[in-house]
């Protein structure tokens, strides 16, 4: 009969150590199985990095979602001041016509026309024009009866033309000028802003 060696007998065979193994991972799997059924937090397995990317995805979308309401708030107030721009650079732009034709030849007609620059002033900028055109329409009588006048000379009529007061009307129509100009420059500048701003 023949003898074994003793080490040999505390080895173990190789389809045994398979046979091991197979029912290890038989027995885990079947552990985890049970877990999950239970529901009990302690076992369910955690993705920690898929919660942490939801969460910083939530994140910067309620950032979004702020950002795109300021910016639209900021649009809608833009858009309303654009509406307020429209009657005084009507105006302006009317203003810049009728300062261009200058003063009519016939006395009606620049009567007419001082009404509607005193009326466009007032749609325009009432605070700085008002005054100015009317300060134009105090002196325009004197600086019409100086220029419907038959002078014999000249020198008559620049001596009419200072006693008078008729050279009143042109300084108060260049100040009136000028400051329509520096209106319409401001309003324009004003709204270049708005625009940039709906950029």
């Amino acid at each position: 009969m023949a003898t074994t060696h003793p080490l040999r007998r505390r080895v173990p065979s190789f389809a045994a150590v398979l046979g091991l193994s197979a029912a290890l991972a038989t027995t885990a799997t079947g552990m985890a199985a049970t877990s999950g059924s239970t529901g009990d937090p302690a076992l369910q397995p955690i993705d920690v990095s898929a919660r942490a990317l939801e969460s910083a995805t939530n994140d910067e979308l309620r950032v979004m979602v702020g950002t795109l309401a300021d910016e639209r708030d900021s649009l809608a107030r833009s858009l309303e001041r654009f509406q307020e721009f429209y009657g005084p650079l009507e105006a302006d732009r009317q203003l810049l016509y009728e300062l261009r034709k200058g003063t009519p030849e016939t006395r009606p007609e620049a009567e007419a026309q001082l009404d509607r620059l005193r009326s466009l002033a007032v749609a325009a900028d009432p605070s700085e024009l008002t005054p100015l055109i009317e300060r134009v329409q105090k002196a325009a009588p004197a600086f019409l009866d100086w220029r419907d006048t038959q002078f014999t000379d000249a020198q008559s009529a620049t001596q009419a033309y200072i006693d008078s007061g008729a050279g009143a009307y042109e300084t108060s129509m260049t100040e009136f000028r000028n400051e329509v100009l520096l209106s319409v420059a401001n309003r324009l500048d004003a709204l270049l802003t708005v625009l940039d701003r709906m950029h």
